[in-house]
């Protein structure tokens, strides 16, 4: 998404943008609150998490390097609708929210990066919710590595296979049998702290096929070619 907003060679807001580290399990965006700042990843994986009337959570999408957290602060000021968590640590360029109503270089870029951003956003989410009700525990696995993969630089995760239990919503064993199916095909290797994907021709392979490619924002906020 910040890609999407250079105007010629400059980007918006670059005297104001500021390089942080975004440590693991940073809580980046508190739900119903308005941010502060907004987030765009370049090597961090955040996961958002939408809270039920019962005060459950459910992990709905991932925002990598392709786009943003806070994308309501492009919108105007209404809260947020989930809460926002580091779970692959790493850098993003953060930026005061309040630039967002003060300073808006290039409206018309900014309102076309924003709905292409949010349209794949969206897709994600209807992705999300579809793959957990009719496809395998491996099938979703794989989805879910094939998405962290589109949103990072490199070909792992640091997270520990255990910590994805509960963000795909099954048990720990019924994790460790999945991946083990993987690993047994060349498309994970699971160490402490860490997952690596080998092999993403494979992984695909074993996917069901509801990852939600990140470049699809550049496709949908692109300026329309002359």
């Amino acid at each position: 998404m910040l890609a999407s907003l250079v105007q010629g060679d400059r980007l918006p807001w670059a005297d104001h943008l500021e390089l942080v580290d975004l440590p693991a399990r940073h809580e980046l965006q508190s739900c119903e609150a308005s941010a502060l700042h907004v987030h765009f990843p370049t090597s961090a994986l955040v996961v958002l998490m939408q809270a039920s009337p019962s005060g459950d959570e459910a992990p709905v999408a991932l925002v990598g390097n392709d786009g943003v957290v806070g994308v309501a602060a492009f919108m105007g000021t209404l809260p947020e609708a989930s809460r926002a968590v580091v779970i692959h640590p790493g850098h993003a360029w953060r930026l005061p929210a309040s630039l967002l109503s003060t300073e808006v270089p290039g409206p018309s870029q900014v309102l076309k990066a924003t709905v292409g951003y949010l349209i794949s956003l969206t897709s994600q989410l209807s992705q999300t919710a579809f793959c957990q009700q009719h496809h395998n525990v491996e099938q979703r696995l794989a989805r879910w590595l094939l998405n962290a993969m589109d949103r990072l630089p490199g070909d792992e995760v640091a997270i520990d296979l255990g910590e994805l239990a509960p963000l795909l919503g099954v048990s720990a064993d019924e994790l460790a049998r999945a991946a083990a199916q993987l690993v047994g095909v060349g498309a994970l290797v699971c160490e402490p702290g860490r997952l690596v994907m080998p092999r993403r021709a494979v992984l695909e392979a074993q996917s069901c096929g509801c990852h939600v490619p990140a470049e699809d924002v550049v496709r949908w906020s692109a300026p329309a070619p002359d």
